[in-house]
């Protein structure tokens, strides 16, 4: 019997809700870690307290949890299971904000039909709405950026349709077509790789990566992308190979070239570089583009932030691009930093480490605005 109350006892503790015991008339009996931590009460301090003086857990429609109304005295009443999905639990101890929870309470009963005390359960959702407020934002982005290249694709459709043109006319529309189904992939893409990092489905499959190789393939890609504007890539014989996975450097470069596209003017240059360091390989795509106000450096790296400058908001896009760059890094054991002045260009700075490198340093990102 000692031990089966030992295990209940490290199980109530453990448990990863918050709950709490009170007895028939509402009285603390006990709570756990979790529930010390959410209500900022020490077990010491709450025992013997009325359930309403550390309790303060309200519906939307502003039942208090506690009230005479409130689900806790309805379950010790009429000895029923009561769950709320959805309230807000206010610090009494603390001037937090709210924080947004679900609770049920359960009676519990030694002997007799009528309640002798009830467990209440309280947990946090606000990881869980977190998640979906960011799936929808992640939604309405889309539909908004999608919207545009539709209703050129439309557009560009029937004037195919409609009307006698010359050869040279409809390859141009067909250009624009083209150019307009790369953009909608692009971002269809990017939806894609953002939805797979936040629900932690992407895997990393380490092995030596001939970093050279990658280089050529994404400089090749992107050329077509350029309009005006000149790419060189710079690479030093007997670069070392990195542990990586080529398929991931491959996604960080080409973001990371296409913004660089992006924000600059035709007749601009842009760099791609690599360079051995002792223990990484540094990737470097410098333009000579709008660059970053210094206030905009600290949120560069969020999901869908994109600064509130006219230069930046002049170009289509969803602010996931360097969302994507940064998780790709950290996950291949990288680092991600930036240096830029407004108005003069950037330069983003990727550094991963070297095959023959055994230890993997701890990823972070860094804004840096001289």
């Amino acid at each position: 019997m000692a031990r089966e109350r030992t295990l209940s006892e490290q199980a109530f503790e453990q448990f990863p809700q918050a709950l709490i015991i009170v007895d028939r008339e509402a009285t603390v009996i006990s709570l756990n870690q979790v529930a010390e931590r959410l209500t900022g009460w020490a077990q010491r301090d709450a025992a013997g307290r009325p359930a309403a003086d550390i309790l303060e857990v309200r519906t939307e429609t502003g039942v208090n949890l506690c009230a005479p109304n409130g689900a806790l005295r309805r379950a010790l009443r009429l000895g029923t299971r009561i769950n709320t999905h959805f309230a807000y639990l206010f610090r009494l101890r603390t001037s937090d904000d709210p924080v947004r929870v679900s609770y049920s309470v359960a009676p519990l009963r030694l002997k007799g039909k009528a309640p002798d005390g009830a467990v209440i359960a309280i947990h946090d959702v606000t990881p869980e709405l977190e998640t979906i407020e960011a799936r929808d934002a992640l939604m309405l982005a889309a539909s908004h950026e999608l919207k545009t290249p539709l209703t050129t694709l439309k557009g560009l459709s029937e004037l195919l349709l409609d009307f006698e043109l010359t050869e040279a006319q409809r390859r141009e529309l067909l250009q624009d077509l083209h150019g307009q189904a790369d953009r909608m992939e692009k971002l269809i893409g990017d939806i894609l790789a953002v939805s797979r990092i936040d629900s932690g489905r992407i895997s990393v499959d380490l092995a030596r990566v001939d970093a050279d190789d990658v280089i050529k393939h994404v400089c090749d890609e992107v050329r077509p992308m350029l309009k005006g504007r000149t790419l060189k890539c710079r690479v030093p014989e007997n670069l070392p190979t990195i542990m990586g996975e080529a398929r991931k450097l491959h996604q960080i470069l080409v973001n990371l070239l296409t913004n660089a596209i992006k924000y600059s003017e035709p007749g601009s240059q842009i760099t791609l570089s690599a360079h051995s360091e002792p223990s990484a390989v540094r990737f470097e795509v410098s333009d000579q583009g709008v660059g970053i106000r210094r206030e905009h450096m600290p949120r560069l790296f969020e999901k869908f932030y994109r600064a509130d400058d006219p230069a930046v908001r002049r170009t289509s896009g969803t602010g996931l691009g360097l969302y994507i760059v940064r998780s790709l890094v950290a996950m291949l054991g990288g680092q991600v930093h930036v240096r830029s002045r407004h108005g003069k260009g950037s330069v983003f700075i990727v550094t991963l480490p070297r095959a023959e490198t055994a230890a993997r340093p701890r990823a972070r990102v860094a804004a840096v605005a001289p």
